[in-house]
Order: structure tokens, then C-alpha cells, then sequence
């Protein structure tokens, strides 16, 4: 058996090696996620066997719809790797059914259309007229959540129903999508932050208080009566707040993370 070291390699033989574009091994490097075996005498980076697989690492986790910030929190064993999974999961969800939903509006905008037309003005309107058609969310997803809905809305007076009804108005479908899809994310990287054992003064619990904050806001409107009363919902109905990933826990560690940050405490 040879004790030879193992041959180093300079980028460009890294990128014929890997099949990735140099652009993209650069981003890796300023990203911390990769990082040069060693260095010749000319200061060329070189590298070997342990940069190769990581590069296969970073691969198969791209692959499976990580991002790269959350590639190297999984590299870095930061945080819980089931929160990030669960997290991931939502986001690829939530990205297919936007997909489908895209892609049946252009299969209704296309059979809109007749052989011949070059006209994309008729393209635009028929694929405006077909969004309007989609549903944002499935019928279960719908049905879930006016249960939910209802179930928390019976602590609310039906002139505070009608404010937040106008709030949800204003920040139109689009906002409101935003933040169906914001929860679910920060939620899981609360639950990761207090697995890991962060302080809720740490930078980025203090960063997850900020989210978290303003996106109460944007449903109370910053009405301190609706935000104590949406917290007593939660309260007596644990099932709900389990449903969502949260706790009563997490409420609390939020909640210090947020007066860290010098925010006024919703509710």
C-alpha cells in the first residue's frame, strides 16, 4: 500500500474533477462552506480528498432543496437538523403547489389561444384571467384553516373581527401569502435557536424576536387589546399552537428575545 500523499488539485482541475463552474466554488469559499486544502509555493489554493467530499456534500444537500445558508448550518452541526428538515419541507411544498398552480395557468392560457396567435397581449390576459380562477391553497388547507379560524376568532368582538378582516384587505393576497409562508420558517428556526441552547439574547434569537414581532404586528396592526387577546386564544387552545410547531415555551423565549431587542411586548 503507498503512503504517497494523495494528489492536491488547483481550481480549474477542481472544476473539470467536480463538473461545478469555478463561480460557483468561489461562492462555496465566501460562504465558509468550503475551504483549500493547502497552498503552493505561488499562493494557488489546492485542493484534495477532504475538500472533494465536502463539494459532494454541498451536492446532495442542494439536491435535496437546502439553501446555502442552511447547508452550512447542517455542515456546521448548528442547530437541530430535524427543525431545518421540517422547515425545508414546508418551503418545497409550498414551492411545488406554486408551481402547479403556474403551470395550470399556462395550460389554461394556452388553450386560450389559437395555433397561429402571436398575440401577447391575449397571451397576458389569458393568464391573468386563469390566475383568478386558481385557488391559492387546496380545499383541505382551506378548510383547516377556517377551522382554526373560527375556533380563534370566537375570542374577538365582531368590531375587532372587522379590523383585522381590513388589515388582511390592505396587505392584499400577495402580503398575505408572504406571511403564510413566513411562519412556518421562522417557527422552525425559533425551535432550532432553543434546541441548540441559545440565549434569547444571542444576535440571532434577538433577529427571530424582530421577525417574529413584526409579523404580529401585521395582523394586530399593533393593537395591544387584539395581541393580548390572540395570545389568550393560543393559550386555551394548546392544540392549535402544537399544530403550528409552537408552545408555550416558545412564547416565552420569544417574548425575552423580543424586550432584549427593546421591543414593546405584543399582548
Amino acid at each position: 500500500m503507498s503512503n504517497a500523499p494523495a494528489k492536491l488539485l488547483r481550481i480549474g482541475e477542481l472544476v473539470r474533477r467536480s463538473g461545478l463552474s469555478a463561480k460557483a466554488l468561489r461562492l462555496y469559499e465566501a460562504r465558509g462552506l468550503l475551504k483549500p486544502d493547502a497552498h503552493s509555493a505561488s499562493g494557488y489554493r489546492l485542493y484534495g480528498a477532504k475538500a472533494l467530499a465536502r463539494l459532494s456534500e454541498i451536492t446532495v444537500l442542494k439536491r435535496a432543496g437546502f439553501t446555502l445558508a442552511e447547508i452550512g448550518a447542517l455542515l456546521q452541526r448548528k442547530g437541530s437538523a430535524v427543525a431545518l428538515v421540517e422547515a425545508r419541507i414546508v418551503a418545497l411544498r409550498r414551492e411545488v403547489q406554486s408551481r402547479s398552480r403556474a403551470l395550470t395557468a399556462l395550460e389554461r392560457a394556452w388553450r386560450g389561444l389559437d395555433s397561429t396567435s402571436h398575440d401577447i397581449d391575449r397571451l397576458l390576459e389569458n393568464i391573468k384571467m386563469s390566475e383568478k380562477l386558481d385557488m391559492r391553497f387546496s380545499q383541505a388547507e382551506i378548510a383547516e384553516f377556517k377551522r382554526r379560524a373560527e375556533i380563534l376568532g370566537k375570542h374577538f368582538t365582531e368590531e375587532e373581527r372587522e379590523q383585522i378582516r381590513k388589515r388582511a384587505e390592505q396587505t392584499g393576497d400577495e402580503g398575505m401569502r408572504q406571511a403564510q409562508e413566513e411562519w412556518p420558517r421562522l417557527i422552525a428556526s425559533v425551535r432550532a435557536a432553543m434546541d441548540a441552547g441559545k440565549p434569547a439574547t444571542d444576535p440571532e434569537v434577538l433577529e427571530m424576536g424582530r421577525r417574529w414581532h413584526a409579523l404580529v404586528n401585521a395582523f394586530t396592526g399593533g393593537d395591544a387589546n387584539i395581541a393580548r387577546k390572540l395570545k389568550s386564544a393560543y393559550d386555551d387552545n394548546p392544540q392549535i399552537m402544537a399544530a403550528q410547531g409552537m408552545d408555550p415555551k416558545m412564547f416565552l423565549y420569544i417574548r425575552e428575545a423580543m424586550r432584549a431587542a427593546g421591543l414593546k411586548l405584543p399582548g
